[in-house]
């Protein structure tokens, strides 16, 4: 793993690689603070447009995918494709 030294050298030599000035805008105003506000948000707020009871069947459901519980999207699709219109 690269130690915070290396990785912020490395996203400095990315940035500088940067020719174009709408991905340069793009990078600072909605991806650079959007992941920093993420980043330090704390997971265990809990959620103001969630119920409990609905937090908690999301968490049910990520603990699902995290151990593997999950079927492909062609699976998916053929189940679910009675409710579908053609």
């Amino acid at each position: 793993m690269k130690t915070k030294e290396e990785l912020k050298k490395e996203l400095h030599r990315l940035i500088d690689s940067i020719e174009d000035e709408l991905t340069l805008h793009v990078l600072n105003e909605d991806i650079v603070p959007y992941v920093i506000e993420k980043r330090t948000k704390k997971h265990d707020e809990p959620k103001d447009d969630l119920t409990v009871e609905q937090q908690k069947e999301l968490e049910d459901s990520i603990a699902q995918a995290d151990s593997g519980e999950i079927v492909s999207w062609d699976v998916f699709l053929n189940a679910t494709s009675r409710w579908r219109k053609k």
